[in-house]
């Protein structure tokens, strides 16, 4: 659901006439769709064909040739001048949560940003059948209550609920609220308008696998992106540290875009990503060695245990 007038509106108030436009994967078919409708408007247009994560990931290199940059999808963590983040809202009816089945009374309210929106009138609507209803706000990472992203669950900081709604499609930020807070999670997809309980077993299994994999190794390196809201370089020099004290041997590889090609030439037995911690969670079937989370790399260091299992967060 876009709102072209209001795109236009707000590129006419910085009088930009050659605009960029940065898409996520899942929205790239549309980006024909959103250049003819600005070229209709009298506006040039520059299409980004790199990866984009999310608010962490604005391409400042197509930024300095033009005059805006449209980024899709995703609400603010950083503030420049010349990007504009245009929301990506998707609809749905709220009178359907009457229907789900939950037994705790307690509940936290959670959504990615698309569905997060409603999360005011899907609060009401709960409160209505006779839930109490938490719905609160995160950290300055996030910007409406209820919303999560794949490296922050600050709105369930402290939760006092007996159960979490999560209000989305897939299945990570569900698992991962299950493991940050250890309470019973829902998720309902109002897309498709599945509702169900969210279980963890299967996703800790593949991530305790990777990490024995990575017990054979001699040699693992970590990985720093480039991208402005991932890079945490000191995170990576504490982590080489802690592995220097315990006699394991890593390098530290700083570079753009976190890929099996980009990683190809290189010979080692594991990674430890620093970046967007999807990359070790939802991809790390397309890499040919082990890709750790911070957490994992600590289980592998023996300085943590898995009964102290932690979802890496970017808060």
């Amino acid at each position: 659901m876009l709102d072209i007038d209001w795109i236009v509106e707000r590129l006419r108030e910085k009088n930009a006439k050659l605009v960029g436009v940065q898409l996520p994967d899942g929205l790239k078919y549309k980006s024909d769709e959103i250049a003819k409708c600005l070229e209709s408007r009298g506006f040039k247009v520059i299409i980004s064909g790199s990866g984009c994560y999310g608010a962490c990931d604005i391409d400042l290199d197509l930024l300095k040739e033009v005059d805006a940059l449209l980024h899709f999808a995703h609400t603010p963590i950083f503030e420049f001048e010349n990007v504009i983040y245009v929301p990506y809202r998707i609809d749905y009816d709220v009178n359907d949560f009457r229907r789900l089945k939950i037994e705790e009374k307690k509940i936290a309210l959670i959504a990615s940003a698309q569905y997060a929106w409603k999360l005011e009138e899907v609060k009401r609507v709960l409160e209505e059948i006779g839930h109490e209803v938490e719905l609160k706000k995160g950290s300055s990472r996030v910007k409406m209550p209820g919303q999560v992203l794949g490296c922050n669950y600050t709105v369930l900081r402290n939760s006092k609920a007996e159960a979490v709604l999560f209000v989305g499609d897939g299945l990570f930020h569900p698992i991962g609220a299950k493991i940050y807070t250890g309470k019973k999670v829902y998720r309902y997809s109002p897309l498709d308008r599945e509702f169900e309980e969210v279980e963890v077993e299967d996703f800790l299994r593949r991530r305790m696998l990777s990490v024995s994999k990575a017990m054979d190794a001699e040699r693992g390196a970590i990985l720093v992106s480039k991208k402005i809201g991932q890079k945490r370089m000191g995170l990576a020099m504490k982590l080489k540290k802690m592995a220097d004290e315990v006699g394991r041997r890593v390098d530290v590889i700083y570079l753009d875009e976190i890929t099996p090609e980009k990683l190809a030439n290189f010979l080692y037995g594991y990674y430890v990503n620093t970046a967007c911690p999807r990359i070790s969670y939802d991809d790390f079937e397309l890499f040919r060695v082990p890709i750790l989370t911070p957490q994992e790399f600590e289980i592998l260091m023996g300085v943590r245990s898995w009964e102290e299992y932690e979802m890496d967060e970017i808060a």
